[in-house]
């Protein structure tokens, strides 16, 4: 008989899938502002309320910065903590970076919270090929490829649409509950 086609999951396989199942339920908003999957009694925690509708930010190269500090603000606004901040800040930086190196030249970051998760989204006119691109590290004699794997490690939840339009990636934050 050939190869198996299935593996043993590995230790952390429940807690991811525990933690991916807590980040895709409540409230999802598009990047055009709509509101999907909205239930009663999801309100954010006290203080800190949802966001109404997408910060959107068209970007390039020399907008880069723009970019950071504006995912730095909506973190903040969000009530993540100073390391999650510092995450989303360098998550949003690689993908936006990617979108200059790989996807075009620009692209669109759009960012908002639910109550309970910061929501970055990147879409741009590139293709990722790899479906497990990000999924699994690179041989360590390469060069570059480690972007989307550092953008795995650090967000709780990562969802790449790909077509011939162009990719979205769009990640998920926990937002630290009182």
């Amino acid at each position: 008989m050939g190869k198996r086609a299935c593996r043993p999951l590995s230790v952390g396989t429940i807690h991811d899938c525990r933690r991916a199942r807590s980040a895709v339920g409540g409230t999802v908003m598009t990047g055009s502002g709509e509101r999907v999957g909205d239930h009663p009694g999801t309100g954010a925690r006290a203080g800190v309320e949802p966001s109404d509708r997408p910060r959107r930010l068209p970007f390039n190269a020399r907008t880069l910065k723009v970019a950071r500090a504006m995912v730095v603000q909506c973190a903040a606004a969000a009530g993540l903590t100073e390391d999650r901040v510092q995450d989303a800040e360098l998550v949003a930086s690689e993908l936006t970076a990617n979108s200059v190196e790989h996807g075009g030249g620009a692209g669109v970051l759009c960012l908002w919270y639910d109550a309970t998760h910061l929501i970055i989204e990147v879409s741009d006119a590139g293709h990722i090929t790899d479906p497990l691109a990000g999924r699994r590290p690179v041989p360590p004699d390469t060069v570059g490829g480690r972007g989307l794997l550092l953008v795995h490690k650090l967000a709780d939840l990562v969802r790449v649409h790909t077509g011939p339009d162009g990719t979205t990636i769009r990640v998920y934050f926990t937002r630290a509950m009182m």
